[in-house]
Parts: structure tokens; C-alpha cells; sequence
């Protein structure tokens, strides 16, 4: 039996959170993709619609999610089409910028719990200026942030301050992986990245070839195949959250996934 959250298990008749040390809590890492994952916004276009460029960026978007160019390629007319954006739109699209349900409280639950300590990044192809003022307006500057070095210029030194690595091109989330674990050295089965198409596909594969767990949160089909492809005891790692057309996707499942894998690395210590 367990709650809702990280915070207490039932083992054996009494909660983890009795039975351990504070330097004995896991170290997990938790980076996740933006754009289509955590929420159902193509972050990019929204932010040029009101100059009519919507459909240009979706274009771009469209070709590598695909797979059908890398990010770098298509980075410099993206950033052209977003020289447009001033302050106020970004301030004004991070506040209201819908997220999937599931979101904030997986990540309140990930930070507040006292039982693991858990270290997360937005890592995605999103654009820096958008994400760090996402981190701080809805995540409560929970997050370090990794993403396409485009509008940080909009942004103070203070909202800078969490942004770690830039991201111009997809196999860069695999280095951001790399650098969370050389900084917090977390056990190898509680590693995670969660994304939804082809520019998520190197970090998932690399979460999960290191013994952690890549999450394809209703993945394109381009991901899905590519999954597909790969070694079985590497795709085995990769757990695949699918919705109809008719479901909206829902964040709390990839919560489940996460607190499924840190509980079964809990009750090994027992």
C-alpha cells in the first residue's frame, strides 16, 4: 500500500520514511522534455503566432521530431523567426502556458519528498529565455534548465541562473544526463528521462543503456519505431506511455513509472 506521493511506503508494516537516515536517501535524476511532454503546446509556434509565423515554426518542429533533420540544421531559422518576441509576450505565454495534469505535482512530490532527493532538469529543445521563466513562474525554480540558447537575452541574471547547458542539438540531452550524474552521483537504476519524439530518442536510449529508465510519454511514431529497433534488454528499459486520439495525456502516469522504479531500489536496502 503507498500514498500519493514519494514520501511514505508501507513496508512490512511501517512507512520507509521511519526506517532510514537522511544520508541514506536515494539520489535520483529526473530530466524531462518539454514541448508535447509536459505540455500539449508547440511552445516555439506559440510564441510567433501573434507575428503570423505559426505554421513556418510548426514546419521546422515537424522535420526534426521526424527525424527527418537534426535540430541543429533547423536551430538559426528558428531563432530568426523568434527575433520578433519581446519580454512582455514571453512573461505573459510562461504564465499561461498549459501543462499536462500530473505535472506540478509530480515534481512537488519529487522535491518535497523525504525520502529520495531527487535532482531535475527541463531538458529539450525549447527555447532557454521561455524555459527558465517557465522554471521559475510555474516549477518555483525547481528545475535546472538545458534548452536552445534563444531569448535568454530577455531574461535577468537572477532567471539565468538555472541554466546549465545549452541544447543546439538532440544528442546534447544525452551530455545533460551525463552532467547531473557526475555532479550528484545517483544510483545507476534511478536515472530517468521522459520525451515524446525523435529528438528525446538519444537520451532515452542513453537513461537506458546506463541502467535507469527512459519514459517515451506518448511517443511520435518516428520514436516508437526507433524503439523498436533497439537491443531488447536496452528496450526493455524504455517504458512506453500511450494515448488515444480521444485521452488527454496525463503526466501522472510517468510518476508512476518513476515511483515504481525508486521504491523497488528502497526495498532492496531493506
Amino acid at each position: 500500500m503507498r500514498d500519493h506521493g514519494f514520501s511514505g511506503y508501507l513496508l512490512y508494516g511501517r512507512t520507509y520514511r521511519h526506517m532510514r537516515h537522511d544520508d541514506e536517501r536515494p539520489k535520483i535524476i529526473v530530466t524531462t522534455d518539454v514541448n508535447g511532454t509536459t505540455t500539449p503546446d508547440n511552445t516555439f509556434g506559440e510564441l510567433v503566432r501573434p507575428d503570423g509565423l505559426f505554421d513556418q515554426m510548426e514546419d521546422l518542429m515537424k522535420a526534426y521530431t521526424s527525424g527527418s533533420c537534426r535540430f541543429s540544421s533547423v536551430l538559426p531559422r528558428m531563432k530568426q523567426l523568434a527575433a520578433g518576441v519581446g519580454r512582455v509576450r514571453l512573461e505573459s505565454y510562461a504564465r499561461g502556458m498549459p501543462l499536462y495534469n500530473g505535472v506540478i505535482s509530480t515534481f512537488d512530490d519529487l522535491s518535497q519528498s523525504g525520502n529520495v532527493d531527487a535532482k531535475c532538469a527541463l531538458s529539450t529543445t525549447g527555447f532557454a529565455g521561455l524555459m527558465a521563466l517557465v522554471n521559475k513562474i510555474r516549477h518555483r525554480s525547481l528545475f535546472s534548465v538545458a534548452a536552445s540558447p534563444v531569448l535568454a537575452d530577455l531574461l535577468s541574471r537572477e532567471e539565468k541562473s538555472c541554466l546549465i547547458r545549452p541544447i543546439t542539438d538532440e544528442e546534447e540531452k544525452v551530455q545533460v544526463i551525463d552532467d547531473l550524474i557526475s555532479l550528484y552521483r545517483p544510483g545507476k537504476c534511478n536515472i530517468f528521462h521522459i520525451g515524446d519524439t525523435m529528438g528525446d530518442f538519444p537520451a532515452l536510449k542513453h537513461a537506458a543503456e546506463l541502467g535507469g529508465t527512459g519514459i517515451a510519454f506518448n511517443p511520435n511514431e518516428p520514436l516508437r519505431a526507433s524503439i523498436s529497433r533497439l537491443p531488447r534488454d536496452i528496450r526493455t528499459r524504455i517504458r512506453e506511455i500511450n494515448f488515444t486520439d480521444q485521452e488527454t495525456p496525463d503526466y501522472t502516469k510517468v510518476c508512476d513509472i518513476i515511483r515504481e522504479a525508486v521504491w523497488k531500489t528502497l526495498r532492496t536496502r531493506l
